[in-house]
């Protein structure tokens, strides 16, 4: 064999080698990105905190409900689904990260129902998914006497958070949504942003026994887009809360109460 023949298939040899560390190389990358931590994602991390109820003595079954993340159309998220691997992916997974099985298809989500609804938290209190003539609440309902403060707190994770115009492209925000301000639209990059934060009127509902009481409420969402389909500029933000609130005074006779919300945005 000539010295020629012998340096060519050194060549294709490392050239194949190269090429098989490349795959192996993206293979391990894809395998990372699919455990990427939800603060990487498209994601919400969503929180209510009322306050005031510790110690009050109350009769019969206690509910109240509040804004639940949802689209300003009333519809729920869909959590991103499991992709199958590519074969270099199942090869790493079986022969050189010895991945179980029941992680190779990367991690699932739970969607909003299987989040928030029929939950038992601190205080004897249970979370459910309430319909309204208003649409989907946040419901908490306890038959204790003697009442705790209530303290949820979840993060959502979804197909995609629009932090650019999250109200009119169907993103997350707290729902029940009436009565909201002007939005105006300022250019930002080769986006739109907005101009001013927008606001509008929301709800949230006490049931008898509470209407003559003083409650603090704060509910928020914050949502960010995913970090790895985004250049630096464009990765941020918006806040969508309901800050404390003074109720007993504001409650009508069916319990319902109109509260303010603000949308904040935050960006590189």
């Amino acid at each position: 064999m000539s010295k020629k023949d012998s340096y060519k298939k050194i060549s294709i040899a490392f050239l194949l080698a190269i090429l098989l560390v490349a795959l192996i190389a993206n293979a391990t990358y894809l395998n990372a990105m699919e455990w990427r931590s939800n603060d990487k994602r498209d994601s919400c991390f969503y929180s209510v905190d009322i306050y005031g109820l510790s110690g009050k003595e109350v009769a019969g079954t206690t509910i109240i409900l509040v804004p639940i993340p949802a689209t300003s159309e009333g519809q729920f998220l869909e959590p991103p689904s499991q992709k199958e691997p590519t074969f270099m992916q199942k090869v790493v997974h079986e022969y050189i990260s010895h991945t179980p099985e029941s992680k190779r298809l990367g991690p699932t989500f739970k969607n909003t129902s299987e989040l928030l609804d029929n939950k038992s938290i601190r205080g004897s209190w249970t979370t459910f998914i309430a319909e309204t003539d208003d649409g989907h609440m946040m419901g908490f309902r306890t038959n204790e006497s003697i009442l705790d403060d209530i303290s949820l707190s979840k993060t959502i994770v979804v197909d995609n958070i629009d932090i650019f115009d999250p109200v009119n492209n169907k993103s997350l925000i707290l729902y029940p949504l009436n009565n909201l301000s002007n939005i105006s639209m300022m250019t930002y990059g080769d986006q739109t942003k907005y101009g001013s934060n927008p606001t509008y009127e929301s709800y949230v509902y006490l049931s008898n026994n509470l209407i003559n009481e003083s409650i603090y409420f704060e509910v928020s969402l914050r949502c960010h887009n995913d970090h790895t389909e985004w250049p630096e500029k464009y990765r941020g933000s918006y806040k969508n809360y309901i800050g404390t609130e003074f109720m007993g005074v504001n409650v009508n006779d069916s319990g319902k109460v109109r509260v303010s919300v603000s949308l904040e945005q935050s960006l590189k």
